[in-house]
């Protein structure tokens, strides 16, 4: 009874995993992120570095500074409230101080990126790769396309080395991991450069082949990694880290394919609802745990916890509409004004 009541948990854990598939979605989001930055580099249409980083910054550091701001403001007023959830009680559990507010505004060092805004720590990768990128695409473009993703995979395991090295002398994973995360853009760069030649190959392939295609790169997607992180902690004790991040690349990489091919995605995905949804996800992305850790902090004990998460979706999407407009777009708006300066 005891094994079949375990295994009933595991499954269930399974089957709810796309739903909290953070990790598997970033990397999805940096493969994307090197695909459409390289683009115009591509199409011989390359921004010079000056425009380029002017734009990026206004694009992302700054609308993440109001966002983190706000973060740190709501966790001087309300740290200490505890839960039954150890997730929720982390990022506001202590006063704020200088140091780690210094730490999430200049992206230098190793420190705790959860602190105010857990998902935050993408954006530390994010935006340290994108200071990189024009250099890292021009390098990219320059060797043939099965070479830079050699390169990518040589950078990758070169992380994973050195963070073995570095456990054994304290770690300092989070400046190491970001030259892992640039593998990551790299392989968005090869899908850039190589999608029309993909599309020619993917378009002959019969309707049954495609949804295979679809299917499996969505299956590999979600669960290859973390079944491949079960798989290594039980057969030795050496940590590979970051290499089942690869499976995930694999299958976000066929769901890439997947959409670029397909009319019927292409329509679902334009349905101007999830359209509008798309347009302002980074505000989402931005704010949606302060939204949660917020509304958690207030109603936590007055109102059921799983009422509380139900409301968290309204005013996130609320909130998030409300800061693309008044917040993300000017911005961008102003990055754009001020790029063309140089």
């Amino acid at each position: 009874m005891i094994h079949s009541s375990h295994a009933a948990r595991e499954l269930f854990t399974y089957l709810a995993y796309p739903f909290s598939a953070g990790r598997e979605a970033v990397i999805l989001f940096f493969i994307l992120s090197g695909f459409v930055l390289s683009i115009p580099a591509i199409n011989s249409r390359a921004q010079r570095y000056p425009v380029f980083i002017t734009r990026r910054v206004f694009r992302i550091y700054f609308p993440y500074l109001v966002a983190i701001m706000a973060a740190v403001l709501a966790a001087q007023i309300f740290h200490g409230t505890e839960t039954q959830s150890q997730w929720l009680n982390r990022p506001w559990s202590a006063p704020v101080t200088w140091r780690p507010v210094l730490q999430h505004l200049i992206f230098i060092g190793q420190y705790d990126a959860g602190q105010f805004d857990p998902p935050i720590w993408s954006l530390i990768y994010e935006m340290r790769i994108s200071l990189l990128f024009p250099v890292l695409c021009a390098i990219c473009l320059k060797l043939r396309p099965g070479l830079s993703l050699v390169m990518a995979v040589c950078l990758s395991a070169a992380s994973i080395f050195v963070n073995n090295l570095f456990t054994a002398h304290g770690g300092w994973h989070s400046t190491i991991d970001t030259v892992h995360y640039a593998a990551l853009f790299v392989v968005g760069i090869f899908l850039a450069r190589q999608r029309h030649s993909i599309s020619a190959i993917y378009r002959q392939l019969s309707w049954n082949k495609k949804l295979a295609i679809g299917l499996s790169s969505a299956l590999i997607y979600v669960y290859a990694a973390v079944l491949w992180q079960g798989f290594i902690r039980r057969v030795t004790s050496y940590d590979l880290f970051n290499s089942g991040d690869w499976l995930t690349v694999m299958g976000a990489a066929g769901l890439i394919v997947f959409s670029l091919n397909s009319a019927l995605l292409r329509r679902v995905l334009y349905w101007p609802p999830i359209h509008a949804l798309g347009k302002m996800s980074y505000s989402v992305y931005l704010l949606h745990f302060i939204v949660i850790l917020l509304l958690v902090h207030l109603f936590y004990g007055k109102i059921p916890l799983l009422l509380i998460l139900m409301l968290c979706l309204v005013v996130a999407i609320i909130a998030s509409s409300f800061f693309y407009r008044f917040v993300e777009i000017p911005f961008i708006n102003l990055g754009r004004k001020l790029s063309g300066c140089f």
